[in-house]
């Protein structure tokens, strides 16, 4: 980032620049725009940022972002509480949502399993699915798996099929109707309530 900038704009086209998919060009165009508008946009704009940072958490049920400990889904009454659909991410869990097919509760994982990117079994909240599954309160008695179709969805997968296994609960997974190395995150609700409905035994 040049030097030749005012701190301030520098600072703000380097937080942009920590963005994933960002580079210093877009993010100094991003600080340029900011720069430009009017000072209450600004600091809205920085206000948002900052009531994202203090009431943002995770659901310490489903792990999901949530702005109190329990999010809203898990604590709908009118949610099917017996069926849970295991997702890698937040971001997984509204497209989902946008199908309007699946009427039960959420687990996020936090991430596949990928050794190379740190992340492991243990690093994921694993452990805190196999602990609702084993409280039965309540009787959970269908698991959907909900990944990605690549690499590190599908190891995921087997990972979770051969700890679920033992609970006597249905193990399903989304038809193949998303594309081998699809991202869930980007499929349109279409194809994914397709895949909902005609989930198969995982």
């Amino acid at each position: 980032m040049s030097s030749s900038l005012p701190p301030a704009l520098h600072n703000a086209a380097s937080a942009f620049d920590s963005l994933p998919g960002v580079g210093p060009r877009a993010a100094l165009r991003y600080a340029s725009w900011l720069v430009v508008q009017p000072k209450e946009t600004i600091l809205r704009f920085a206000r948002n940022l900052s009531m994202l940072a203090e009431n943002i958490t995770t659901c310490s049920v489903c792990h999901q972002w949530a702005d109190q400990p329990i999010c809203r889904i898990c604590r709908d009454p009118s949610r099917d509480a017996q069926s849970i659909c295991v997702v890698a991410s937040s971001p997984d869990v509204r497209v989902i949502e946008e199908t309007g097919v699946f009427k039960g509760r959420y687990h996020v994982l936090g991430g596949t399993i990928d050794p190379i990117e740190g992340r492991t079994p243990e690093t994921l909240t694993i452990g805190s699915l196999l602990d609702r599954i084993k409280s039965n309160s309540p009787v959970i008695n269908e698991i959907i798996l909900a990944l990605d179709t690549d690499v590190q969805g599908d190891t995921t997968t087997l990972y979770l099929r051969k700890h679920l296994q033992p609970h006597n609960v249905r193990l399903t997974r989304l038809a193949r109707g998303l594309p081998t190395g699809a991202s869930l995150e980007y499929a349109d609700a279409h194809t994914v309530a397709d895949a909902l409905v005609n989930r198969k035994e995982s």
